[in-house]
């Protein structure tokens, strides 16, 4: 039961920061510079993301419940179970915020610009959209690298000791 507990959070989590940093750094460059117009790219991108955001609200619920079985069955201390689970839920958290809140203000703001690809950032009309997708992009990288944090403490120590 712990073996399965612990290869189902680690699976999880790493599925999920593995996404996420997939997406942030292979996807969104590609579809970006190969598209011919933003509006274009920052649509599909953002369908992805939606779908994908869904991926991740069940990845999250996967690790806290093994989490939780880990914490029971005496796999982790305490302390060690505690850390863990506030950090997938702060990313949980942050995934929510930006699933069903910031993502639908993105898209119709975006909807709202006439010519979205003819203004540049920053002029008046995109103020507002630039600064949702500042802060959009600044909670994916804060759950990228709590991610990447919590699996790379918990690697070692939820892994096999034995090797086998």
């Amino acid at each position: 039961m712990m073996r399965a507990a612990s290869a189902a959070f680690l699976a999880a989590l790493g599925v999920w920061v593995g996404g996420m940093a997939t997406l942030g750094f292979v996807v969104a460059p590609i579809l970006f510079r190969s598209l011919p117009s933003r509006l274009e790219a920052g649509t599909i991108f953002g369908r992805i993301l939606g779908v994908f955001g869904l991926l991740e609200i069940g990845l999250a619920l996967v690790c806290l419940v093994a989490l939780v079985v880990l914490r029971m069955a005496g796999a982790l201390g305490s302390r060690g179970a505690a850390v863990r689970i506030t950090a997938v839920a702060i990313m949980l958290a942050l995934v929510l915020v930006s699933q069903f809140y910031l993502s639908p203000q993105i898209v119709a703001e975006r909807e709202r610009i006439a010519g979205f690809d003819a203004l540049p950032s920053g002029t008046p009309q995109k103020a507002r959209f630039d600064r949702l997708h500042r802060l959009s992009v600044q909670v994916a990288g804060a759950t990228l690298i709590l991610g990447l944090v919590v699996l790379g403490g918990s690697a070692g120590a939820l892994g096999p000791a034995d090797g086998s």
